[in-house]
């Protein structure tokens, strides 16, 4: 599709904005008029327009009588995002897109809502609206359990920013639960990703190590910072198979667990650990290189307290993966 044409856009602005001052219904120069549609995406889910917008092409749109489910008239938008309705009686009218055509994961941001009135007066009798439309904003809990490859937008909290591990994966949190963001990366200039950063990622849905998670990440807005989530106090055991796997990708917490053994893991550094009254199971904490731990201080027989998100190994098995070196706390 070809790019937006800002003249096109601030052509149709500044026609959608005129006001109603001086109305003459009347005038047998201006019988009728007409209105234009612009049909845009929001490919950087920025919901302003940017030079990455493009224009959507084959979209129907139908003008309704306001207040009414009554269609008066409908278009398809060109190879230029257009759609045009010439020799309108002059009155009102409601721009509608068929949302029917556009698929599970895009939606219409702004611009259908409203009427747009035709009047007899000069550049108010040809009108024009704009139609934003983009990738439909889900819970995690949906784009966890959605059929794979849909693009989709979450807005959530940060629970482990994609700065923390190797991979790049990013931790997220909404009131519907959890979710892993694998190999997230920001938009040029776009803040945030801290913990407790309230952001819009932008990601397509699938599995990764059989766990419903959002791949190819892409953080496109942060937001005010809230309280940094806390994390759940949870045994070894349900540590171990992220009970049952209802605890994948969640904030979770070991305390006063006892180191019994220790392995290099490929460049990182793999804890098992263990409740000192039931030592017949452990668990893995998994010391990403990044976190640049020294390795001395993690001796067996040693007890300590562990935060970390849980990340799933692909064989019914969970790791707990401190995110910086204030997640671990040694006795």
């Amino acid at each position: 599709m070809r790019r937006i044409s800002f003249g096109v856009i601030l052509a149709l602005l500044a026609g959608s904005a005129c006001t109603n001052a001086g109305e003459r219904l009347t005038v047998p120069s201006l019988p009728t008029g007409a209105i234009q549609v612009l049909a845009v995406f929001d490919r950087d889910a920025s919901h302003s327009f940017t030079s990455l917008d493009t224009v959507f092409a084959g979209v129907r749109v139908a003008l309704l009588v306001p207040g009414g489910q009554d269609t008066l008239r409908t278009g398809v938008t060109n190879a230029q995002g257009l759609a045009t309705f010439d020799s309108l009686p002059l009155g009102s009218y409601r721009v509608v897109i068929d949302s029917r055509v556009l698929g599970d994961t895009i939606g219409v941001i702004a611009g259908d809502t409203g009427s747009v009135r035709i009047i007899a007066e000069v550049d108010s009798n040809r009108l024009g609206r704009v139609i934003r439309l983009g990738y439909t904003e889900v819970t995690l809990a949906i784009a966890r359990n959605m059929a794979a490859g849909k693009r989709v937008l979450v807005h959530a909290v940060v629970t482990s920013g994609f700065q923390f591990f190797r991979d790049s994966s990013a931790f997220l949190v909404d009131s519907s639960g959890a979710l892993r963001v694998a190999a997230m990366r920001a938009k040029s200039g776009v803040l945030g990703n801290n913990i407790g950063d309230s952001v819009l990622v932008l990601g397509t849905t699938g599995k990764s190590f059989g766990q419903g998670a959002l791949l190819n990440g892409f953080l496109v807005g942060s937001y005010v910072t809230v309280i940094p989530p806390l994390p759940r106090i949870t045994t070894v055991v349900d540590a171990n198979n992220a009970k049952n796997g209802s605890l994948d990708a969640v904030l979770i917490q070991l305390s006063n667990v006892v180191i019994r053994d220790t392995a290099s893991s490929g460049t990182d550094f793999a804890l098992k650990v263990a409740d000192p009254a039931d030592t017949s199971v452990k668990t893995t904490v998994l010391l990403d290189q990044l976190l640049s731990a020294p390795r001395s201080l993690f001796a067996p027989g040693r007890t300590g307290t562990f935060r970390g998100v849980l990340m799933p190994v692909g064989n019914g098995t969970w790791v707990l993966k401190p995110r910086t070196g204030a997640d671990v706390v040694l006795n």
